[in-house]
């Protein structure tokens, strides 16, 4: 496991503490790699970070974002539309006062969600002191950021199947009682068919038929 996984949840800066209070498994990982690989800069990082924020505290309380943005065709595309209502400077005030009054409506406190935002700053801190990251230079892919950004996406995959289930739970088209989500990750080789775990391949660094070896790899 790596240092930054390790580290997800002893961090006590502003984005250590939303981490665990939004329970954002995953965050350091994928912020590793959009600055390392993606070359994000620190203002989209927080906008990302913020984002994740609100997606979580709303869908804590099971409240459709797509209703609260008024016509968004998607989860995501409504996501990002009430973000930017609520902190583009260009925003129109009659669209960003319907918005607000929309998440009073379904007793939401935006404010306070708001509070929990984070600014680029707060974020340079983070990646500095926190997970050790220089943001001062752009480095290339890692295995180690590799295996956080696989990780995050696995872990986030498993908590949307989770909220997706319990969101039929509570509209009554499923019945069931408490579930464990299980999400693996495995890559096929299109030529051999060998599957691999991507540890598996990420530790051995070819597929066996494309290695200069005779024995085959030992794979699950």
């Amino acid at each position: 496991m790596s240092d930054v996984v390790k580290n997800e949840h002893q961090c006590t800066c502003k984005i250590g503490r939303a981490i665990d209070r939004y329970d954002l498994d995953g965050l350091n990982g994928e912020l590793q790699h959009r600055r390392d690989v993606a070359d994000a800069s620190l203002r989209t990082l927080a906008e990302y970070i913020n984002e994740r924020i609100l997606e979580t505290a709303l869908a804590e309380v099971e409240t459709d974002l797509t209703d609260v943005a008024y016509g968004a065709v998607s989860a995501d595309d409504a996501l990002s539309a009430v973000y930017e209502t609520l902190t583009s400077d260009t925003a129109p005030a009659d669209r960003e006062a319907r918005v607000r009054k929309r998440f009073e409506q379904n007793g939401i406190d935006i404010e306070e969600i708001e509070s929990d935002w984070v600014t680029h700053p707060t974020v340079r801190s983070h990646l500095n002191d926190c997970l050790q990251i220089d943001t001062a230079r752009t480095t290339k892919i890692t295995a180690e950021s590799a295996r956080n950004t696989i990780e995050w996406a696995r872990t986030r995959c498993a908590r949307v199947v989770e909220q997706t289930i319990s969101r039929l739970v509570s509209a009554g088209i499923v019945s069931i009682r408490d579930t464990e989500v299980a999400v693996t990750i495995q890559l096929t080789c299109s030529d051999c068919g060998s599957t691999y775990r991507f540890g598996e391949l990420l530790e051995s660094g070819s597929c066996a038929c494309s290695a200069d070896e005779t024995t085959p790899l030992d794979h699950r």
